[in-house]
């Protein structure tokens, strides 16, 4: 794969061309059906996954049994690193978006890896720090700013990392319900209909069809995210 094709900040995109094809040489080949749950939370396994085509979504349960969505992530992006790393039970539940194909790397493959190279352990110690602001930020948007704002927020990310433009604006193109686009913003699955109901009215969200969302101007739903 060449190196440009590599999407912007994700892991892979991070590393030294050497690095990154020392890391694609490890680990073995995996590919997965849509809707598999491929990490599951609180198992005790211990692989982690470096996703080379596809999108998965990372999702946590809480103990009174409700649902939230955490993430996203995609081609160059790494999941179950956190076990693989310490051993601990899964935090969260990785399922796939559709197919996806994967490099399956062992705990000690990985943490063997870190220790020959280094600019590869840097980038991933960064690209947690990273993953934990985006948690703050949606602490404070919680905080601070009105549920369709939030979910403004969220989405433009969100497009703007995974989606592509068409004719008619942008599309994610994953298959995310409301609630689930909605949990990460920080709200609970009824103030999901009416956040969307307001993105639509104010002309920034044209529609969910087929758990997919049409952006006609991903700079103006930006703006009104106040981003």
């Amino acid at each position: 794969m060449a190196e440009q094709d590599w999407p912007v900040r994700t892991l892979m995109d991070r590393l030294r061309p050497a690095t990154r094809q020392e890391l694609l040489g490890i680990g073995a080949l995996v590919r997965y059906p849509a809707d598999r749950r491929v990490i599951e939370q609180g198992a005790t396994d211990n692989h982690a996954l470096l996703l080379l085509d596809g999108v998965v979504k990372v999702q946590v349960t809480d103990e009174s049994g409700e649902t939230g969505l955490l993430g996203v992530r995609g081609r160059g992006d790494l999941v179950g690193e956190m076990a693989a790393m310490d051993g601990r039970p899964r935090s969260a539940t990785v399922v796939t978006c559709g197919d996806v194909v994967a490099r399956l790397i062992t705990s000690k493959e990985l943490m063997a890896f870190l220790h020959r190279r280094t600019d590869m352990f840097v980038e991933l110690i960064t690209m947690l720090n990273e993953r934990l602001r985006w948690v703050n930020d949606r602490r404070r948007d919680f905080l601070a700013r009105p549920a369709a704002e939030r979910v403004a927020r969220v989405l433009a990310e969100l497009v703007g990392t995974h989606g592509t433009e068409q004719a008619g604006g942008w599309v994610l193109g994953i298959p995310l319900t409301k609630v689930e686009l909605a949990s990460i913003a920080g709200m609970k699955p009824r103030t999901a209909e009416k956040a969307f109901s307001d993105l639509r009215k104010a002309g920034v969200v044209v529609s969910h069809v087929r758990r997919d969302v049409l952006i006609p101007d991903l700079d103006r739903l930006r703006r009104f995210g106040g981003m």
